[in-house]
């Protein structure tokens, strides 16, 4: 398969909805991931240069070089979780015909599925970053873009907490309980401030988007 950030958006799709194992929850929610940080860039495209908005210019142009990077980091996350998928799979189908195949397999379907949580929790690293971008924006940007900067708070709140449902579901399988307590005592951090952050935001837009009463 070509890279999956390279399809359109149609395949993807279309492939997401196929019985194919991957692309899968993790692969869309750092594709929500990447659609949030777009928007924030967006909202920072959208005031530089205009010259009504010439004092807001400066932080807008720091924003939008965040944005893209960001934006980059969620598209490679992206590829990096379907691969990762791959490899506990792949583990899976190793040989368990002798005690030593066995062990081998086992030691390798720990390791890979230690790999599999590597993508996602990065994902909550950058939905965290990323949130804590959006949250600079209200009443910085363009404000006709308010809504704009409302859905992408909202997306990343998404790509967060699917995130977090795909680390969970590989610990479960894992032996290694220190390392499975620590990725969850730090997942819940990651996690607790992208919600806070994004529901900050979301809530200042709402409140700004709805008509007086």
């Amino acid at each position: 398969m070509n890279r999956l950030s390279d399809l359109d958006v149609k395949t993807f799709l279309d492939v997401l909805a196929s019985d194919a194992p991957a692309p899968g929850g993790g692969s869309a929610s750092a594709l929500f991931g990447a659609c949030g940080a777009a928007l924030g860039t967006m909202t920072a495209n959208l005031t530089v240069g205009r010259k009504k908005y010439a004092d807001l210019w400066a932080g807008a142009e720091k924003a939008r070089e965040l944005g893209l990077q960001l934006k980059d980091a969620f598209t490679d996350v992206l590829e990096a979780d379907t691969h990762a998928f791959d490899a506990v799979m792949d583990a899976l189908h190793l040989p368990k015909d002798t005690d030593e195949q066995k062990a081998v397999r086992r030691a390798a379907i720990e390791d890979a599925t230690k790999g599999a949580i590597r993508p996602p929790y990065r994902m909550l690293e950058l939905c965290d970053q990323t949130a804590a971008l959006l949250e600079t924006l209200p009443g910085r940007v363009n404000p006709n873009c308010a809504s704009d900067l409302g859905v992408a708070a909202a997306a990343v709140e998404a790509a967060a907490k699917g995130a977090w449902l795909n680390v969970c579901i590989n610990l479960q399988s894992l032996h290694d309980r220190a390392f499975v307590e620590e990725t969850v005592k730090s997942g819940k951090v990651l996690l607790d401030s992208v919600l806070s952050r994004t529901r900050g935001v979301y809530e200042t837009i709402e409140t700004d988007c709805l008509p007086a009463q």
